[in-house]
């Protein structure tokens, strides 16, 4: 939780502050994030908002939408959709069928998608629509018919030039939702290439890292459906091997072991995994990373902080290092740790400190 850019000790306090400041005119806009499971907690009975920005329900996977989050999210998505104020905006991922598909295009909606050739955005941009996508590496928008450019994604660094996928589509839903708000052109411009990531605030949420001309990222275990969205976008961060590093996975249900093994599998590399894993669990990833064409070479570790060592100890020119942090908070300070320390920078000081 921040105010004007001041970090603040806890959340529903500093949120009530917020609210307050926003009424009395204070603050000129309040932003608040939260998952589907927590939807249902929204402010009283009745309470509407301006703008609602509807991210990702299922990633266009039908093995996940017969899960219970999936229908606990979908109830929530239809309470979301009638809190929009009467003169307010919908912002929805086109590119997440089951969030955008609406044969009314109701003018509130306001898409965003990565190619203006998705079957859902070519639709509402031919009715006139609003929108956002990413045309020759550059945002673009299209409000009342009228179409207009608004950054480069090579000048977007938190996105790696529009590698990282979902790092676009964050950056197209910031264009959107800032477009509802008013915002003029050159002032979001100047906020998407000012972005920088701070993966201490937000660990486990792919945090990417440079050492050397390797890379690191940190993500979370999560299931097949939304795992191979940052595979993807792992893949595309370098040309050499793909280490990855993962623990026993207590979260995810015992039938996408295997798949999940087949996914970090792919491409061959290096597979490490570590903690205590149940026979049948350990017995369902290996058999799933072997089922490639070129199965990885699997390793094993005691623990999550022996595992993401092990696997910096090995990283080459071009690779590429996933971990599925059980612990993210710890294993991003332990990553920055050990990058402080092989920077030439440190390690010249600790020369110079040995010589005196």
């Amino acid at each position: 939780m921040e105010i004007e850019g001041e970090r603040q000790r806890g959340e529903l306090g500093p949120w009530s502050r917020a609210l307050t400041r926003l009424a009395a005119g204070g603050l000129d806009v309040a932003l608040q994030e939260l998952d589907w499971a927590t939807v249902q907690t929204l402010g009283a009975h009745g309470s509407t908002y301006p703008v609602v920005a509807l991210v990702n329900l299922c990633a266009n996977n039908e093995a996940c939408m017969i899960t219970p989050e999936t229908l606990q999210a979908r109830r929530a998505l239809r309470s979301l959709c009638g809190r929009v104020s009467s003169n307010g905006r919908l912002v929805l991922n086109a590119d997440d069928f089951a969030l955008s598909e609406d044969p009314d295009d109701a003018p509130d909606r306001y898409l965003v998608g990565i190619s203006a050739e998705a079957p859902v955005l070519r639709r509402h941009l031919q009715r006139g629509g609003d929108a956002s996508w990413v045309a020759d590496s550059t945002i673009m928008i299209q409000e009342q018919r009228r179409t207009q450019s608004i950054v480069s994604s090579q000048s977007l660094r938190w996105t790696r030039g529009g590698d990282i996928p979902f790092a676009m589509q964050n950056a197209l839903l910031a264009t959107a939702i800032a477009r509802c708000c008013g915002l003029p052109q050159r002032l979001i411009a100047a906020g998407l290439a000012s972005h920088e990531a701070r993966p201490e605030t937000m660990p486990g949420s792919f945090n990417v890292f440079d050492t050397g001309s390797a890379t690191i990222v940190v993500d979370r275990p999560m299931p097949p459906w939304f795992l191979r969205a940052s595979l993807r976008a792992s893949v595309n961060l370098g040309a050499g091997r793909q280490v990855r590093v993962v623990g026993s996975m207590a979260e995810i249900v015992d039938d996408d072991i295997s798949e999940i093994g087949r996914l970090l599998g792919r491409n061959g590399g290096v597979l490490i995994l570590h903690g205590t894993w149940d026979t049948a669990r350990m017995e369902r990833i290996r058999h799933g990373a072997a089922a490639n064409q070129v199965p990885p070479i699997v390793l094993q570790a005691p623990d999550e902080r022996s595992a993401v060592q092990q696997a910096m100890a090995i990283l080459r020119s071009d690779d590429v290092m996933l971990v599925l942090a059980e612990d993210p908070a710890a294993t991003v300070r332990l990553i920055q740790r050990r990058l402080r320390q092989d920077s030439p920078a440190e390690r010249s000081a600790n020369g110079a400190a040995k010589a005196s």
